[in-house]
């Protein structure tokens, strides 16, 4: 007799509950129907997984435990820095153990110092080759901040994170001349030279000629000495004594006593002629002997007569 549809349903159910087994009815090519038995998956198992971090031990039952749901279940949260082992997302045998090893983290901050530089300048105001400091350098501080992480003692990274200019440093500025020096021009003109004899004198000639220089020099000398004790009686004239100062710093420096010995003396640099043709002689024999205002009053003479054309300094006037 052939097997009731219903029957073969309720066998089936029947084996699933006592065996965790199943029964599939087919049929035959004769059209009789078969029975077979089928395997159904069993209930899932619950794992047990062991989380050790911070020093401490958590318990975790799971399912299907992987790292990631075992440190989830434990209630252990996890660093940037820190090392889980095994790696998150494998997959836990019951009894396995996830340790959870905590980075140390910390930060230094270390000035460094910004070294300044030194520029040159031009300055057509100094003589060539002559060096000022135009501004004195200074240097620069920055802020490193630097991030070192440590694990069980052992360091795995240092890195600076950070860079910060607290204080920009200043350069040093230095003023290079560029000035020339005015050549001197010659004087020459302002020379007297002596008279050359062409003919050759006789002994006493030579000798007479010797003897009333001799007294001319003499009477001259005490000419001179007699007009310079009446200097004090001879009016200053201290007009133009700016332009007369800038033409003494060309021609001497600025030094109104100098004497080199080269024929020209004093701040404005008279040569003897010169000075005796506008009575210098009121105040000293020589120019250097008179004083700055009785230069500048025996050189405004001279201006009167000749304006600059005198002096190779002129164009400093």
């Amino acid at each position: 007799m052939p097997i009731s549809p219903k029957l073969v349903a309720v066998a089936a159910s029947a084996a699933v509950l006592v065996t965790g087994t199943g029964l599939a009815v087919g049929a035959n090519q004769a059209g009789q129907q078969t029975v077979a038995a089928v395997a159904v998956p069993a209930p899932p198992t619950e794992l047990e997984i062991h989380v050790r971090a911070d020093d401490a031990a958590h318990t975790a039952t799971l399912s299907h435990p992987t790292v990631g749901a075992a440190l989830g279940a434990a209630g252990v949260s996890v660093g940037q820095h820190d090392r889980v082992s095994p790696a998150f997302g494998t997959f836990l045998a019951d009894g396995e153990i996830v340790t959870v090893t905590r980075a140390e983290v910390t930060h230094e901050t270390t000035i460094v110092p910004l070294a300044f530089t030194t520029t040159e300048v031009k300055d057509s105001s100094l003589a060539k080759g002559e060096r000022k400091v135009k501004t004195e350098g200074a240097e620069g501080t920055r802020e490193d901040v630097t991030e070192t992480i440590t694990l069980d003692g052992v360091v795995q990274s240092s890195n600076v994170i950070s860079q910060t200019v607290t204080k920009e440093p200043v350069n040093r500025v230095i003023r290079v001349g560029t000035k020339v020096a005015p050549k001197i021009t010659s004087r020459s003109s302002e020379r007297t030279a002596p008279a050359k004899d062409k003919a050759k004198k006789s002994p006493k000639k030579e000798s007479a000629k010797k003897s009333e220089k001799s007294d001319k020099v003499e009477k001259s000398e005490q000419s001179e000495q007699k007009d310079s004790s009446k200097k004090s009686s001879h009016e200053i004239n201290l007009a133009r004594a700016d332009m007369w100062d800038r033409i003494a710093k060309c021609e001497s420096g600025g030094r109104w006593n100098i004497n080199t010995g080269n024929g020209y003396y004093g701040g404005l640099q008279f040569n003897l002629g010169t000075w005796r043709s506008v009575n210098g002689t009121d105040f000293a024999a020589y120019p250097h002997q008179a004083s700055r205002a009785e230069q500048i009053t025996v050189a405004n003479r001279l201006y009167a007569k000749r304006g600059l054309q005198p002096w190779g300094c002129r164009h400093a006037a």
